[in-house]
């Protein structure tokens, strides 16, 4: 059985986060590969970190989460022409 650990919802979330029905603030023990997609969506946080926040369009406010690596692929972003 894979190792679970546990991450924080956000505000980001909608009402399911990795196919379940959860709020905002709510603790959720998730494997690593259950959590790798809304980690980069940032609906989940790692619970216990210390993620800065930003406002959104419509005055709320939701976790900014840093990722390195994210996008792959080793281009220079150029479009071919």
């Amino acid at each position: 059985m894979a190792e679970k650990k546990p991450y924080r919802v956000t505000d980001a979330a909608g009402p399911y986060v990795a196919g379940r029905k959860v709020k905002p603030g709510a603790i959720i023990d998730l494997t690593k590969a259950q959590a790798e997609y809304e980690l980069r969506l940032g609906t989940i946080v790692p619970h216990g970190s210390t993620t800065p926040l930003r406002t959104r369009e419509d005055g709320g406010s939701v976790e900014l989460v840093v990722r390195k690596g994210v996008g792959g692929g080793g281009g220079t972003g150029r479009t071919k022409r």
